[in-house]
């Protein structure tokens, strides 16, 4: 009798374990938001597929969906959150919730209600290992001093567009803390390296997959939070699809683009747009839509804003795209450079990051190079090292990292009395190279780094040329906004 009831309940327990799971996955998350011990209004909660807003005493209830991980608010304007090793609290695990009442989010005020503000953005660290992330570490120094210069009105966050470490799901940890540093919230998109695989000793041939690691360490992998007339959405534009190749697509799905609209019925058209992602939405070196997925599905739910700014990273370069007057793409050259093997980015761009100011819905910005911040090109000299690119060794060439049209780059030969404007070298050029990259990183069939033969030099469109006749040659390059640098060039 005993042995028979011990076989009976066994299945039983089982049975009566998965109701109860199934129960507690049906079970609304109630909480309030709150700032001062008081409760807000209207803030945006969801779990990534159903949303809710919190009622005038700022509580909410949400059933959330059967595959949610998190519960998070979409942070309104005029407040911040707390912030733990460089992570911003706005998202709370639900997936290991034992109880689903109380689950409270905490606001702080922002004193300027952020209407004139800044942020940093910065592409892929992608770091492996300890060394990695001590050249990080130089870097992220640079970008504290850099912000410490700055007017203290309001919060400086930093955007980080994915690839936070390079296959290497142990160094979240590190890297966060590493963030951590500069003492501001830091906002990261999930990259393609962040999606797997998992590549280290460390882990076992168990473990979850590199995905969930990521959303462990850094919460949802689409969000959004609000700064004056600011809307920010960040977002994962990788389909990864594995293999031995690490093979993905650039696209968003379905089910998160469903999430886009519905976060954007929140948000009203005279309002600006930031998204950040991994992988550019569109380029001038790549213009053919099919390369892009469904991105044009999330630019037409974009369509009608006051301004958009995308921030991107992924392809180890600097570039600005402008496909109408009101959408911007910033592709912003990698933290890491050309992998960690060299001083710049594969187009020649420094090391550095984005600096952005926002007054109401219009931008400012320029790209800052960590080792010399005030600099906007780089001046190779005629007979500088071509390095296999084959480029005529009577001209001088001035790579603008951040060029757009409405820049102006120019030489004078007559000591700055008259100008004229340099040839610009377009994608079609395969001698565009920057010789710094060259020769860190070699070019196609020419590499430098024995170990990693796939890295190389890039072509850009952001290089220039003259052929100068006199000694002495003034370059002078006039941003977008009026901010002008020259530099003389004795030849």
């Amino acid at each position: 009798m005993n042995s028979l009831f011990t076989c009976l309940a066994g299945p039983m327990s089982f049975v009566l374990l998965l109701f109860a799971e199934h129960a507690m996955a049906k079970e609304p998350v109630c909480g309030r938001v709150l700032c001062g011990g008081r409760g807000v209004p209207g803030v945006v909660v969801t779990d990534g597929e159903r949303f809710t807003q919190t009622d005038s005493h700022g509580a909410y209830r949400l059933v959330c969906g059967e595959n949610a991980m998190h519960v998070y608010i979409s942070v309104p304007a005029g407040y911040t959150v707390p912030v733990a090793e460089s992570v911003p609290m706005f998202w709370i695990r639900v997936d290991t919730l034992a109880v689903r009442e109380g689950i409270d989010f905490t606001l702080l005020r922002e004193p300027d209600k952020g209407r004139r503000h800044r942020f940093v953005a910065m592409g892929d660290p992608q770091v492996r290992n300890r060394r990695e992330l001590s050249q990080l570490d130089s870097l992220l120094a640079a970008l504290k001093r850099t912000v410490a210069q700055l007017p203290a009105s309001s919060e400086i966050p930093v955007l980080v567009a994915g690839d936070i470490v390079f296959n290497r799901p142990k160094m979240h940890l590190p890297s966060k803390k590493s963030f951590a540093v500069l003492g501001r919230p830091v906002f990261y998109a999930i990259g393609n390296h962040d999606h797997g695989p998992i590549r280290d000793s460390e882990t076992p041939a168990n473990e979850e997959p590199a995905t969930r690691r990521f959303r462990e360490h850094y919460g949802p992998t689409y969000y959004s939070f609000n700064r004056g007339r600011v809307h920010y959405i960040v977002l994962d534009n990788i389909r990864f699809r594995g293999g031995k190749r690490d093979a993905y697509d650039i696209g968003f799905g379905e089910e998160q683009l469903a999430w886009v609209e519905r976060d954007l019925s929140y948000v009203p058209k005279k309002r600006a747009v930031v998204v950040l992602v991994h992988a550019p939405l569109q380029s001038r070196q790549f213009p053919d839509p099919e390369h892009y997925g469904d991105s044009s599905a999330l630019l037409a739910l974009l369509d009608g804003y006051a301004r958009v700014q995308i921030i991107s990273g992924h392809t180890h370069c600097n570039s600005v795209a402008t496909p109408s007057r009101r959408v911007t793409e910033h592709t912003v050259g990698a933290a890491c450079g050309g992998f960690w093997e060299g001083p710049v980015c594969l187009d020649g761009t420094p090391l550095g990051y984005k600096l952005f100011e926002v007054r109401g819905r219009r931008f400012r910005w320029r790209y800052v190079a960590a080792a010399a911040p005030e600099r906007l090109f780089s001046v190779y000299p005629p007979d500088t090292s071509r390095c296999g690119a084959s480029r005529p060794a009577s001209e001088l060439l001035v790579n603008v990292w951040d060029w757009d049209p409405q820049w102006r780059v120019e030489y004078s030969e007559d000591g700055g009395r008259t100008f004229r404007p340099m040839k610009r070298c377009g994608y079609d050029d395969p001698r565009a190279l920057d010789p710094v990259a060259c020769e860190y990183f070699g070019t196609a069939g020419s590499p430098r780094i024995a170990a990693r033969p796939w890295i190389k030099a890039r072509v850009t469109d952001h290089l220039f040329r003259c052929t100068p006749r006199s000694k002495r040659v003034t370059i002078r390059v006039v941003s977008r906004f009026g901010e002008t640098r020259t530099q003389q060039v004795d030849l």
